[in-house]
């Protein structure tokens, strides 16, 4: 019996072992309060395995099956869709300034990101492209890996960006203030109740979205496939859809363990060299997203601080719990960094597309 056991445990997949160690980083994660913990926590128990058995046995090949991660992005798209409601329409009439303005805070901070990874990180124009997207950690891995960018790079990038602003606004709010925000307030974002028929629901979407997005030629499409799908469905009124919150930590789970999974050969430069570029890129957007708070504030029903928690490029669950601790209404944060998220992956993957086509060769006459 022991034999068989150990020949079965032998033909047992190599990246099995990514996952406990990702759930043991994501509880960590969750212990010490970090933003996205499934996410974060996930990358950094599976990217330090990874960094742990390539220093014993040399390079190695542990990467998740790509269809496992897809499947779960669908998930993760369908309930970001979940976020809209038929509420909206009635809240985006009095906000369509701030939104269409999120068009001129993606083109000003994603092109301060690029100048600062190419000039003060040394990147490629590819990886200075995806790396330097003000939101979106998931939807710059699927686009940048098609485009030949390097996985590495963007996973510490953005989990250095996500990290630095879920850290630097509520301090600036504890400065302004004199109080603690958000979850360090003791707030936190109510679980909805879910049933079965949420379940299959969920599934539904997520395998028709993640089906119909490539082949309408979206952007990241297995993830904006379903997450356009469900937004649809939801803003009309067809389905209602309660999510359950232990899915999206799974969903962020096994996806931060995908990302971790290709941290394969990262060294210490790296991350130094993430680190440096994220603090002045960060510090860029943050200004940017000030600047146009206060330019904004007299033409929307807003104040600057809501508009600057809109505005942050980073943590849409924390700036949630931010705008509940100043009694800032959470809807109005939301529908700006889902606007953010959307049409940054749009925009990126357009101006992807003309940088690949010039950097074609093209045959001679």
């Amino acid at each position: 019996p022991a034999r068989y056991a150990w020949g079965m445990l032998g033909k047992l997949p190599p990246w099995l072992p990514l996952f406990p160690a990702g759930l043991a980083g994501a509880l960590l994660a969750a212990w010490l309060g970090l933003p996205m913990p499934f996410m974060l926590g996930g990358i950094l128990g599976a990217g330090l395995t990874v960094a742990t058995v390539e220093r014993r046995q040399g390079p190695t090949d542990l990467r998740i099956p790509k269809y496992l991660r897809m499947g779960f992005v669908a998930v993760i798209g369908t309930m970001i869709g979940a976020g809209f409601s038929p509420d909206l329409l009635a809240v985006l009439p009095g906000f369509w300034p701030s939104v269409l303005a999120m068009l001129a805070f993606i083109g000003l901070s994603h092109g301060a990101g690029y100048v600062v990874m190419q000039r003060v990180g040394g990147y490629g124009r590819i990886d200075a492209l995806f790396a330097a997207m003000p939101g979106g950690l998931v939807e710059a891995q699927i686009l940048g890996e098609r485009a030949g960018a390097d996985p590495r790079r963007l996973a510490v990038q953005h989990f250095i960006r996500i990290v630095l602003v879920v850290s630097l606004v509520p301090l600036i709010f504890w400065v302004a203030t004199g109080d603690a925000v958000g979850s360090a307030a003791g707030q936190s974002l109510g679980r909805v109740a879910w049933n079965w028929a949420d379940l299959g629901l969920i599934a539904a979407i997520s395998a028709i979205g993640m089906a119909a997005g490539p082949v309408l030629r979206l952007p990241a499409g297995h993830l904006m496939g379903p997450l356009f799908l469900c937004a649809g469905l939801q803003v009309a009124g067809l389905v209602t859809l309660a999510p359950p919150g232990w899915l999206l930590d799974l969903a962020q789970l096994v996806v931060g363990v995908g990302l971790g999974a290709q941290f394969s050969g990262l060294g210490r430069g790296i991350l130094l060299r993430g680190l440096g570029t994220g603090i002045v890129a960060v510090a860029a957007m943050l200004v940017i997203g000030f600047a146009l708070a206060l330019a904004l504030a007299p033409l929307v029903p807003a104040g600057p601080a809501a508009l600057f928690l809109a505005y942050a490029p980073g943590g849409v669950t924390e700036m949630n719990l931010i705008a509940l601790s100043l009694d800032l209404s959470p809807v109005v944060v939301a529908v700006h960094h889902l606007a953010r998220i959307v049409l940054t992956v749009l925009i990126t993957s357009r101006v992807a597309a003309r940088l690949l086509a010039a950097e074609t060769p093209t045959m001679p006459d």
